[in-house]
């Protein structure tokens, strides 16, 4: 189902907007200027909920229904849910990290920056391998029972960000994500 997948690269182009935003604020506190930790955290706790509680579970569904029709993919589709888990482990640890900073903790800098870095390539990694490699194979094999399979396991829900009536937790990272679309087009 081709419009499905079409969704998924929709999320991707988000959750690379996100990143890109995270990516700013570590230079700004590589280069030793303060970062906006609190959108930091921000993103992060969008990280830990959207993409680890709704679209990785959706994708590993279909990603299994992939790997029983076409063996010849088992290995990519087990890796690529393997590096699910990572994100899930990572993005929390940085998450936890980031809100002990916004609550007064101090922490040296290399406990931030390198996994924010590290988090940060390891997702976009992730993305282009599943829009390579194993996107177009989705799209092929599932059927519209197949979704409707997964959609009564997984309840779909709306991005708290992007969607058209985004959560007001994350009021800022909208700002920022529209502050950054200006200035790109100024």
């Amino acid at each position: 189902m081709k419009n499905r997948v079409a969704a998924w690269h929709e999320e991707h182009a988000n959750f690379a907007k996100l990143l890109n935003l995270l990516e700013g604020q570590l230079n700004l506190f590589h280069r030793g200027l303060s970062p906006n930790y609190p959108l930091m955290l921000d993103i992060m706790c969008y990280m830990t909920h959207y993409p680890d509680l709704l679209h990785h579970p959706v994708e590993d569904r279909a990603f299994e229904i992939v790997k029983k029709r076409v063996p010849a993919h088992a290995a990519l589709v087990d890796e690529l849910m393997a590096e699910h888990d990572v994100a899930v482990t990572s993005s929390a640890r940085l998450a936890a990290d980031l809100d002990s900073i916004v609550n007064g903790a101090i922490l040296p800098r290399e406990a931030v920056e390198q996994p924010g870095r590290d988090f940060i390539a390891h997702f976009r990694h992730h993305m282009a391998r599943e829009e390579a490699d194993l996107f177009p194979v989705v799209a092929e094999q599932l059927t519209a029972l197949d979704w409707a399979t997964i959609d009564a396991t997984i309840k779909p829900a709306p991005d708290p960000v992007f969607s058209v009536n985004p959560v007001r937790q994350y009021e800022n990272v909208r700002r920022e994500i529209e502050r950054e679309a200006s200035t790109a087009t100024s």
